[in-house]
């Protein structure tokens, strides 16, 4: 039975894991144990963290109160990620945090909209999207629980600085460290970790959130799975802007010619990070090296691999603190387990999966860009993509449907509108909708984009809001 828990690592990954651990396993002793350096517990991607609209509900359910988060760690507010330069040099698209449009006599809004340009109108998904339209329009509002109401169509996520939101979770776990790691003592299974005064903490399980070092998972390593021929980023620059003014409610993804760049708006400045090739793009200063993959197996032994010990993946749009809640939620439904028991394989194989379908939707702005005449983009478009991707573009393109595995983190919603900003157009749509009658189908639409300009006008500023919450001046 496991009755001490030991946590390698602090900063975001360490603190969330022993507030979750607190909070649902209170027969359990947890122990945390700080590492030297920089927190890169989720990979070294800048020091903001954006995270997906679960996060604020996670936060409530943890006992964080969202609003002093946000003041401790000058936050804002998301109801997305805009993205340019990956469809083509000029070109940019939104992905929303809630729904596209709205069905209609049971047929899928993107399946409508195929319909309405096959008549030769111009359609773009992200003018159906209310958290599209307002982000474009600089405004927010928290969004209704009636569902009845527009306003509950959508979501919003959180941008963070990183230092505070690990100090907020270290304040409601209501733990100390235990001290600062040195090593950790291994025979077999980690038997205990030594202190830097000397002393040991000794544990049943071991979580390791120490970053793509893996302090504790690489001394049991069965293997890393190396991503990097599907994502050639294998150098990050992290990057702090002071700014002053209204941060946009929104995080950016703008690519160049040989990688990308990551905005996080947070009130005050933006932490960003700059992912390129070295190859392409050498000697940059500050450059840290990145190894894009995730572990085979991400419990093994004593020790469960966490965040960026268990998968390093780009940020694309700010999935990491859900990958890490979702790792949680999983590891804490499969205790107490027992020595030898089937909990670590059927962990590391759910694990597994959630992170390649990331990895495939990350996969998927590489294999759809439109930046032709660039060595970079050229070979990602050529570049043959994992079965499980192949499946889903070749579906889509026949008949614009996505087809999704158990849990996958990113839904059909989030697929359909990254496809169509891309440019990705299936050869057929539903052949339902042709059973539509033109003007019936034009009015939907009509209706629905007007219910959304009707809400957006009336929400108030992303300003307005930030500072009636005293996030800014």
């Amino acid at each position: 039975m496991i009755r001490d828990i030991g946590i390698v690592g602090g900063g975001v990954a360490g603190w969330m894991a022993a507030l979750a651990l607190v909070r649902a396993l209170p027969g359990i002793r947890v122990s945390l144990i700080e590492t030297e350096g920089p927190d890169w517990s989720l990979g070294p991607f800048g020091p903001a963290e954006a995270s997906l609209p679960d996060f604020p509900a996670w936060l409530g359910d943890h006992g964080v109160d969202e609003g002093a988060l946000l003041r401790a760690a000058r936050g804002s507010f998301s109801l997305g990620t805009a993205v340019s330069g990956w469809a083509a040099r000029e070109a940019d698209w939104f992905l929303p945090f809630g729904t596209i449009g709205a069905p209609l006599a049971g047929i899928a809004f993107h399946q409508l909209a195929a319909r309405i340009r096959e008549t030769g109108r111009a359609l773009r998904l992200a003018d159906f999207s209310l958290a599209a339209v307002a982000a474009a329009a600089g405004r927010f509002a928290r969004p209704s629980p009636d569902p009845r109401s527009i306003l509950s169509s959508y979501g919003y996520g959180l941008h963070l600085d990183r230092a505070g939101l690990a100090a907020a979770l270290r304040a409601a776990s209501g733990l100390e460290p235990a001290g600062e790691f040195n090593r950790a003592i291994v025979d077999g299974a980690v038997t205990a970790v030594e202190l830097r005064d000397g002393s040991r903490v000794v544990a049943d399980l071991w979580l390791d959130c120490s970053g793509p070092a893996a302090l504790l998972a690489s001394r049991l390593d069965q293997g890393w799975e190396d991503w990097s021929a599907w994502l050639p980023c294998d150098r990050v620059v992290e990057t702090w802007i002071q700014m002053e003014g209204v941060p946009p409610p929104h995080a950016h993804a703008g690519a160049f010619e040989t990688g990308w760049q990551r905005t996080v708006p947070l009130a005050g400045g933006q932490g960003g990070a700059l992912f390129h090739a070295a190859a392409l793009l050498p000697d940059q200063p500050g450059a840290i090296p990145l190894a894009q993959g995730r572990r085979a197996a991400a419990w093994t032994g004593n020790v469960v691999a966490l965040g960026a010990a268990a998968v390093l993946v780009e940020p694309l749009h700010g999935w990491n603190l859900a990958l890490l809640a979702n790792a949680l939620a999983r590891l804490i439904g499969l205790l107490p387990a027992a020595p030898g028991g089937p909990e670590p394989a059927e962990y590391s194989r759910l694990a597994a999966a959630e992170a390649d379908s990331v990895r495939d939707f990350a996969i998927l702005h590489y294999k759809t860009n439109g930046r032709t005449g660039e060595a970079y983009w050229d070979a990602a478009r050529a570049m043959p993509v994992p079965e499980a991707l192949r499946r889903k573009l070749d579906l889509h393109a026949s008949r614009g449907r996505v087809p999704l595995e158990d849990g996958e983190l990113l839904g059909a919603d989030d697929w359909i509108a990254a496809l169509d900003g891309q440019g990705v157009r299936p050869r057929r749509y539903d052949a339902l909708a042709d059973a539509m009658a033109e003007p019936r189908l034009l009015d939907h639409a009509e209706r629905v984009r007007t219910l959304i300009l009707d809400a957006v006008r009336a929400m108030p500023h992303h300003g307005a809001t930030l500072r009636a919450e005293g996030l800014i001046a």
